[in-house]
């Protein structure tokens, strides 16, 4: 049974359902259901069979199904965040809001799954839609700034890809002529070395700058920020693990025929300037950000930057590092993002707005248990040991002082640099005294932050055997 497809389209059937229901806890209800059974789907695609232009490779099931779990607690989350805030919006905009959730969920899969380099810029668009809707829910002038500047970073990166597109479409005529066959990853791939080398080459460079808005590189970054800071926070957890993910194995597959292209120019240098750039960018930015959502959304920027370092490098080890730090961060940033959540609840309401650093500071006095949490993800998000992101980052750091030396020294003080900035916050949050505050219950949701934190220590430091052969195979697959 083809379970890729059912699990891409559950999401948009159950948007359109959603976008019937009344009240706004029974759409977090079923939005939560919805996402419960997506999750169970996404395990299921392991064993599935797909073809056609839903053809699924392990490297898609594995972030398909991090996608589904994500979603999940994400959803989860939502019952309590809405039954909180339903007052701020009407019922009609909280029914939109819902079904944006899985529109986004349905397009970060088809993304993923797809195996048609068209219906992957199309999934990219609908995921750009939908978040753009996502941003401005709450009408304020901030929220729609947010959603203008996403709307319009996002449309450039989205037409670059679509001409990108088109051009390796062309490309791909000498070795495989018109047709389906032409934009499928699977014969692309197989035919890589027989494709036209300059147009190639050419059409890596805008899909680079087009997929690269979407996973927030350097110089088209600007919309994460802000859209981190302003939608709806359950929202914006999806967010930090789900579209980023699917740009950024999208630049990874392009650059794949790029390099097995004798006549291409090589991929390195374009993906580690940009990893460099977007490293050094959020480690400067840091120290100027007061929103907490708004200070982690540069940390994605810098995230995203070691990947992409780390595809430059080139190599089965260091595209292995690079594909388990976007696992490790997508698990933690979520699990960070729903700890905020509840942070915020704690001083009244997580609604934007409510996420300062100066609002939330002293958290031990109002919660110990969300207070240690939360600490122990911002402490993790340095990538110092024992954090699960320091077995990525070293083998990052391994493989490049091997194949490329040079290039260690600006990568370590970039990390360096801005795991020193995101120290900085860790203790007056935690530790600053509020002699206004009275102890409050952590909530029923909190459980769910120490289950992500547990899930990156054991997938970097216990790490299965299967999650190994899985992300080996691919780094050989995608050297």
């Amino acid at each position: 049974m083809n379970f890729a497809a059912l699990a891409i389209a559950l999401p948009f059937l159950a948007a359109a359902l959603l976008g019937l229901v009344g009240a706004p806890r029974q759409g977090a209800i079923g939005n939560a259901v919805a996402s419960a059974l997506l999750f169970g789907l996404t395990l299921s695609v392991f064993w599935g069979h797909s073809a056609g232009l839903v053809a699924v490779d392990p490297l898609a099931a594995l972030f398909g199904t991090v996608s589904g779990f994500v979603g999940l607690t994400a959803s989860l989350v939502n019952i309590g965040y809405v039954t909180a805030d339903a007052a701020r919006m009407p019922d009609q905009r909280w029914r939109l809001y819902h079904a944006l959730f899985q529109i986004a969920l349905g397009a970060s899969l088809l993304g993923l799954y797809a195996d048609n380099i068209g219906l992957l810029w199309a999934a990219m668009e609908g995921g750009t839609i939908a978040m753009t809707l996502g941003v401005s829910l709450y009408r304020t002038p901030t929220g729609l700034e947010a959603a203008w500047k996403y709307f319009i970073l996002g449309g450039v990166g989205i037409g670059l890809a679509l001409f990108g597109t088109m051009l390796v479409y062309l490309a791909a005529q000498p070795a495989l002529g018109p047709g389906f066959s032409a934009m499928s990853f699977r014969a692309l791939s197989a035919h890589a070395a027989h494709m036209d080398g300059a147009l190639l080459t050419l059409a890596f460079v805008f899909i680079l700058f087009g997929y690269g808005t979407k996973a927030a590189l350097v110089p088209l970054h600007g919309w994460l920020p802000d859209a981190y800071a302003e939608g709806p926070a359950p929202l914006t957890t999806a967010l930090s693990g789900l579209l980023i993910n699917v740009a950024l194995l999208a630049i990874l597959r392009f650059r794949h025929l790029l390099a097995a292209n004798p006549e291409a120019m090589r991929p390195g240098p374009f993906l580690l300037s940009l990893g460099l750039a977007s490293l050094f960018l959020a480690a400067f930015s840091f120290s100027r950000r007061r929103d907490a959502r708004r200070f982690f959304g540069f940390s994605s920027i810098e995230q995203s930057g070691i990947s992409a370092f780390a595809f430059g490098i080139g190599g089965p080890a260091a595209i292995f590092g690079g594909l388990l730090h976007m696992l490790l961060h997508t698990l933690l940033k979520s699990g960070l993002f729903l700890a905020l959540i509840r942070a915020a609840s704690l001083r009244g309401s997580a609604s934007p707005g409510n996420y300062t650093f100066s609002h939330l500071r002293g958290l031990l006095q109002a919660n110990k248990y969300v207070a240690w949490l939360l600490g122990a993800c911002i402490f993790a998000l340095t990538g110092l040991p024992p954090s699960g992101l320091f077995a990525s980052e070293f083998i990052i750091i391994s493989q490049t002082i091997q194949r490329n030396p040079y290039m260690s020294l600006p990568l370590g003080l970039g990390l360096l640099l801005c795991a020193v900035a995101i120290l900085r916050n860790v203790g007056p949050l935690l530790f600053a005294p509020a002699p206004y505050e009275k102890p409050q219950p952590a909530g029923r949701g909190i459980w769910l932050v120490a289950v992500h934190l547990a899930l990156v220590f054991l997938l970097a430091f216990a790490m299965p055997g299967p999650l190994v052969h899985l992300l080996s195979r691919a780094a050989e697959t995608l050297r």
